[in-house]
């Protein structure tokens, strides 16, 4: 695979903190004619499901010979493990917390990176990933920035919605701008949802077909299952937010 010079960003930092600056200037100092992109800094603190499906979101949409840096790491500076990955011509770097959860692709070798004396044990994401990403946009191997090993990325075990009896319980990945409620529900289960969290919603296939104020099921442009709100925020009419449980029946 040959880098194209693109590293896309995704983060928890917010916008508030230099913390972005500062590692797009750690990135830049190693490889100055790096692209920069960010996907997106507004993952939830600490939310590493809502940055995995954000992440599984994008990244197909860049192309081959990307490298894509995901930081979501409440676990900074412990015995977590940083990695570097290669699948589907696109490279992935991050802590292996999770993150990397909806990536399914085969992946062809990955590489754990070592700590380097001089990182600080919280910015990891300026002083591991964001140089890692540098090399390897400029054209470095896996093999030259850690030790490459077998086994995958790890995998969270509550990515998945579950069956309770003839109901689903699943979990919101994200509340889009919009409101629109995104969930792991499974596509199969679309026909048959009739209610959540108490309110019925029929299924539609667009959000123009709900009527005013009327909330409605259908499968968005991730792929996954939402509820929405014509016009409004599901989001609201649920209460509910990334990370938390919604009943589906």
């Amino acid at each position: 695979m040959k880098p194209n010079g693109i590293v896309t960003l995704l983060t928890d930092f917010g916008l508030d903190d230099a913390y972005v600056g500062a590692m797009k200037g750690a990135i830049l100092a190693v490889y100055p004619k790096a692209s920069v992109i960010d996907i997106t800094h507004g993952v939830r603190p600490f939310a590493v499901l809502q940055g995995a499906f954000l992440l599984d979101s994008a990244w197909r949409n860049f192309p081959v010979g990307t490298v894509h840096v995901a930081v979501v790491d409440p676990g900074v500076g412990s015995r977590r493990k940083a990695i570097a990955f290669r699948t589907a011509d696109h490279v992935f770097v991050g802590p292996d917390n999770g993150l990397f959860t909806f990536l399914t692709e085969p992946i062809s070798e990955t590489a754990e990176l070592p700590t380097p004396p001089e990182a600080s044990p919280t910015f990891h994401g300026r002083d591991i990933f964001g140089p890692t990403a540098a090399r390897l946009a400029a054209g470095a191997s896996l093999a030259e920035l850690g030790k490459l090993r077998r086994d995958e990325p790890m995998r969270l075990a509550d990515a998945w919605a579950s069956k309770v009896g003839e109901a689903w319980r699943a979990q919101v990945l994200h509340c889009d701008h919009f409101g629109n409620v995104i969930t792991n529900l499974p596509i199969r289960a679309l026909a048959r949802i009739k209610v959540v969290n108490g309110t019925p919603v029929p299924t539609v296939e667009t959000y123009e077909d709900a009527a005013p104020n009327e909330l409605v099921a259908l499968v968005g442009s991730s792929g996954r299952i939402e509820f929405a709100l014509r016009e409004g925020s599901a989001a609201a009419r649920l209460h509910t937010a990334p990370g938390e449980t919604l009943l589906v029946t």
